[in-house]
């Protein structure tokens, strides 16, 4: 009888710290709100996203050239494609560097096979210069190249297989790798 009394006074002391219920909300004093949470601007845990080094190229005096950049979470692939998307910087265009990718050029990633990566291309690409068309191409397979894990580029539009313009100048519709670039690289 006594081991039934102590079981039933520890479940009515737990019941009893539980919080209690209410039917409508209550306002918390500000004197009761600990001060390190009054603060907004004051982060209370440290949970920043992963920055990752990386290079990019870009353009300038029809030579590409590669800059770093970081990028932020998991998936840095999209960190290098958003990069490309995004330009240089106003100080590194004031250096002279470009972009040869077209403003209404989308990119995708849609498919990741071992070391190479499948790009979706969208949006205008016409009405711009073999020239042009192969420092957009450079810039591309450069920078994703640059990765340690991509050793190869292809593109696809429309789910399927786009030419690519070599720096020779030569026509192709099989994997780009940095080497095929490599003659426009500034040295």
């Amino acid at each position: 009888m006594r081991r039934l009394a102590g079981v039933v006074a520890v479940a009515l002391l737990l019941v009893g710290c539980g919080v209690p219920l209410q039917s409508e909300p209550v306002p918390i004093e500000a004197e009761s709100i600990p001060s390190r949470l009054q603060t907004p601007d004051t982060p209370t845990s440290v949970a920043t996203a992963a920055r990752t080094a990386v290079q990019v190229v870009y353009v300038r005096n029809d030579r590409l050239i590669k800059v770093a950049r970081e990028v932020s979470g998991s998936r840095v692939l999209d960190g290098v494609i958003q990069a490309l998307r995004t330009g240089p910087t106003g100080p590194e265009q004031a250096d002279g560097i470009t972009t040869a990718l077209p403003p209404g050029l989308a990119l995708t990633v849609v498919a990741i096979q071992g070391t190479r990566v499948v790009l979706e291309l969208s949006g205008e690409t016409d009405g711009r210069s073999a020239t042009q068309n192969v420092l957009a191409v450079g810039q591309i397979v450069l920078s994703v190249t640059a990765l340690q894990s991509v050793d190869e580029v292809t593109f696809s539009r429309a789910g399927k297989p786009v030419e690519a313009l070599l720096a020779d100048g030569a026509v192709t519709t099989q994997p780009l790798t940095a080497e095929d670039y490599e003659a426009l690289r500034v040295p």
